[in-house]
C-alpha cells in the first residue's frame, strides 16, 4: 500500500487539477453597507445545462482503491461542511490495472471551492475530525449517467491528513 499526505490547497499546487474560487486579492466592485462583491473571480465554460447534487462523505479510513472522472465537463465541488482530503490524479495520467500516475491528496477545507478540468481524475472525499462532510457537485447536466469512467488502482493508497 502507497501512503500520501495531503497538502493544503493553493492556486499554484492545484493549477494542473483545476483552479480554486477564492476571494479575490483585488479591489472589489463593489463595497458598501449592505455588501461587498467580487466579479469575475473566475470564468467557467459552461454551455449546457448545468446539474447540482449533494454528496455527503462519510467517515471511513482514508483508504482510496478507486479514481473516477467527466472527460467532456468540469467539475465543481463547493465544501459546504467540514474539512475532507481529496485525492486526484492529473487528467493526462494514465489510471489502469497496472499503474497510475501523478496521484495527489489535498486537505480541502469548508468553504473552499474547486472547478477540476475536465478529466481531473478524483475519488469521494474523506472526512477529517468529523462523522460527514458534505458537498455541492456542480457540472453538466447528465454526466452521472453519460460521463462516467471509473479505474481501480493498481495498489490501494492510504491518504493521511
Amino acid at each position: 500500500m502507497k501512503e500520501i499526505t495531503a497538502v493544503g490547497l493553493t492556486p499554484e499546487n492545484f493549477k494542473d487539477y483545476g483552479q480554486i474560487l477564492s476571494i479575490s486579492k483585488g479591489d472589489p466592485m463593489a463595497d458598501n453597507q449592505e455588501f461587498v462583491y467580487w466579479g469575475k473571480v473566475s470564468e467557467l465554460a459552461m454551455t449546457e445545462k448545468v446539474s447540482t447534487g449533494i454528496l455527503v462523505c462519510r467517515k471511513r479510513e482514508g483508504l482510496i482503491k478507486s479514481l473516477e472522472r467527466h472527460t467532456r465537463t468540469p467539475e465543481i465541488l463547493v465544501a459546504l461542511e467540514g474539512d475532507a482530503l481529496i485525492c486526484m490524479a492529473k487528467p493526462e495520467s494514465i489510471v489502469g490495472a497496472d499503474r497510475i500516475a501523478g496521484i495527489q491528496a489535498f486537505y480541502v477545507r469548508q468553504g473552499e471551492t474547486l472547478v477540476m478540468h475536465a478529466g481531473t481524475w478524483h475519488w469521494i472525499p474523506v472526512p477529517v475530525n468529523k462523522e460527514e462532510s458534505k458537498f455541492l457537485v456542480v457540472f453538466a447536466s447528465g454526466t452521472e449517467a453519460e460521463d462516467l469512467e471509473i479505474r481501480d488502482l493498481p495498489d490501494t493508497i492510504k491518504v493521511n491528513s
